[in-house]
């Protein structure tokens, strides 16, 4: 059963600029200006910190410096360019075009450069201006603003714990078209540990998400036929909806399918097929289908066995985070080298 999954706080603390006190703390646009080589805020005609002439940008695609719109060397205009810097995996090397981006209100960017605020990082620590600025961020129509308030809100971690708000942001960023808000309401009718459990609106909710491309939602349709919440339990429909999440992309519901194969659970038991739909889940990511695939090698479930290729798996697990998965490679490969 899918849980309930937050984003990382590090990840989507969204910075905006408030209305009153953020814009206190951030002068606008035409007081001031964001040093595209080092990110820093400044007036005047060159960078305060340093000296880099207003306007001065690197382009992303050839490196070289320009003051026009577009690179003298290759061509590549400058929003192009900046776009390209701010989705550097470097922090240092993206800063000066996230905050520059973030500076015109470009919702995207505000997410990257909360991360720097959260962090602390090239820039000084604010959380609390960073959670007044979640406000400023969903009413500019940035559904991830919303959501990242009603986990705030919802996890308390920042701030005391306050699931009423929680539910009052996922709403706000449900109307924006955020399916995962969707998704975070049905729990909450669903549970009914803050408002009294209904659910029929759980479902509505979760169908509302599934289809509007949320195909982990599905898993949540299935989990109450299966179940039997707010009907009778039927696990043939469950089944349909775990293999529709599936089919969706879902590789929660592609492990879980192998899982039930692989166990007999809800179905015949079918170690091809746990298989087959452990490899889907693998293909999609998912790292416990993946440390599945080297345990069945390993021990010969539902295939011949082969080291080798279990091996080939538990590795692939242990890269992307399991670390079970790096024993399990170093028992049978002999261990690091």
């Amino acid at each position: 059963m899918r849980q309930r999954r937050f984003i990382p706080l590090a990840a989507v603390i969204v910075l905006l600029f408030s209305i009153s006190a953020g814009l206190a703390e951030e002068p606008s646009a035409a007081e001031t200006w964001i040093c595209l080589m080092c990110g820093t805020e400044s007036e005047g005609g060159a960078c305060t910190r340093c000296g880099t002439v207003r306007g001065i940008w690197r382009c992303s695609g050839c490196g070289s410096r320009n003051l026009s719109g577009t690179c003298s060397s290759c061509g590549m205009a400058k929003d192009a360019s900046l776009d390209l810097q701010a989705e550097n995996e470097d922090l240092i090397r993206a800063f000066p075009a996230v905050r520059s981006l973030a500076h015109t209100g470009r919702g995207d960017a505000l997410c990257r450069l909360a991360r720097y605020y959260t962090m602390g990082y090239l820039i000084e620590q604010d959380l609390v201006h960073a959670l007044s600025c979640y406000e400023m961020a969903g009413t500019l129509g940035y559904a991830p603003a919303y959501l990242a308030l009603g986990n705030v809100y919802d996890r308390g971690e920042l701030l005391d714990r306050d699931p009423f708000k929680a539910m009052e942001y996922y709403q706000k960023a449900a109307d924006l078209g955020s399916t995962e808000a969707l998704w975070y309401l049905g729990t909450f009718y669903e549970e009914g540990t803050v408002v009294t459990t209904d659910y029929g609106k759980a479902l509505d909710y979760y169908r509302q998400a599934a289809e509007s491309g949320d195909p982990d939602s599905w898993m949540s349709i299935a989990y109450c036929y299966a179940q039997g919440k707010g009907m009778e339990r039927d696990l043939d429909t469950a089944l349909m909806y775990y293999e529709k999440a599936a089919e969706a992309g879902s590789h929660l519901a592609c492990d879980y399918l192998g899982y039930l194969y692989m166990k007999g659970d809800l179905v015949p038991q079918d170690a091809s097929r746990g298989l087959e739909w452990y490899r889907k889940g693998a293909e999609l990511g998912n790292s416990r289908s993946m440390f599945a695939l080297g345990y069945a090698y390993q021990y010969g479930q539902g295939v011949e066995t082969d080291l080798a290729e279990a091996a080939s798996w538990y590795e692939k697990a242990a890269l992307a985070g399991r670390a079970d998965a790096a024993e399990a490679w170093a028992g049978i490969t002999g261990g690091w080298d």
